[in-house]
């Protein structure tokens, strides 16, 4: 798929997901696509390598958490952040909110950093190491797309919100079975989410009671 194309792919899933002055973000994502592809010929970042897919999978479905995030100014931790998802793809279209991508692999944090480097992006902290191993913070969301449980994020990250903050990962098919099996004490909400152009649903859940954290 030539450049021209897939920015017009990129245009398209933007508006479809109704995000605000979504024409400004293309090149940004664009170069991300790019550079990232360049950086999986050596460092192996993500295991999604084609074009399209590297758009949708990873750009348009880190989008999708904006369902589950508070507008306007505010904090958020990426736990496990990875090729940066989806923490950076929403530090692109939210400049107004302060984003702290977590990541341990000196590889990917490398990677990180030039992502910030190249895009400009001055609202974006990176740290490398685990979530288990970073001190109490005071973040309104921690957000992640690892594969952890429900449980093990907020026995892991639960300790990096602060009061009234909330936990949001995003869950396929089997959502169900993990949520029946969550402790009572925890309040959470699930929101279905449609992936532009794929068949793909998914449920972000939303985590706002963490008694079990510590």
């Amino acid at each position: 798929m030539q450049s021209q194309s897939l920015k017009d792919l990129i245009r398209e899933g933007l508006l479809e997901l109704k995000i605000p002055s979504a024409l400004d973000y293309v090149g940004a994502f664009d170069l991300y696509r790019t550079e990232l592809q360049k950086w999986n010929r050596v460092h192996n970042i993500t295991s999604i390598t084609e074009d399209r897919e590297i758009v949708i999978k990873h750009f348009l479905d880190s989008l999708l958490y904006l369902r589950a995030l508070p507008s306007g100014r505010y904090t958020f931790c990426d736990v496990g952040s990875g090729g940066g998802f989806p923490g950076l793809p929403l530090a692109i279209v939210s400049p107004e909110a302060e984003v702290a991508l977590l990541e341990p692999s000196r590889k990917r944090v490398a990677f990180l950093r030039q992502m910030r480097r190249l895009l400009g992006l001055n609202n974006i902290e990176i740290i490398d190491c685990k979530a288990e191993d970073l001190a109490e913070s005071e973040f309104d969301v921690v957000v992640t797309r690892a594969t952890f449980s429900i449980s093990d994020l907020i026995k892991k990250a639960g300790h990096l919100i602060k009061e009234g903050g909330f936990l949001v990962l995003s869950k396929g098919p089997k959502t169900e079975e993990e949520i029946s099996a969550l402790d009572s004490r925890i309040d959470f909400e699930v929101i279905k989410c449609s992936l532009p152009f794929s068949d793909s649903e998914r449920n972000l859940i939303r985590v706002k009671s963490l008694e079990i954290r510590r």
